[in-house]
């Protein structure tokens, strides 16, 4: 399954070019978020499109219901990343624009509710 290494923050990181089903996403998410306090965490990106191909990362908006903290998101990140061994981009509802948050609205899966 691991298909190349690169480097990561002075470390070794292991990607792998597996792609996830909506299902998987949604197995792998579940218990992170639960343990963070997320409040709903939504897919975009190529994967919520259905064009996810081996070295698609994963793009991810979260409501943060519980989650506060510099470092508890960094958590979430970190852990979600480890989880998943792909890169992905984790944002906040409150950190983005409406017009940005209407571009990705017909697309967003939602793959957590609290």
């Amino acid at each position: 399954m691991v298909k190349y290494y690169r480097s990561y923050k002075g470390g070794i990181f292991v990607t792998n070019n597996k792609v996830y089903t909506i299902d998987e996403i949604k197995n792998i998410v579940a218990p992170i978020a639960k343990a963070y306090g997320v409040q709903r965490v939504f897919l975009f990106g190529s994967y919520a499109r259905g064009e996810a191909t081996s070295s698609s990362d994963l793009d991810f908006r979260v409501d943060k219901g519980s989650l506060r903290g510099l470092f508890a998101l960094g958590g979430l990140y970190s852990d979600l990343e480890e989880s998943f061994g792909k890169e992905l981009d984790l944002l906040t509802t409150g950190s983005l624009e409406p017009k940005f948050l209407n571009h990705i609205a017909n697309e967003e899966i939602l793959v957590y509710e609290s």
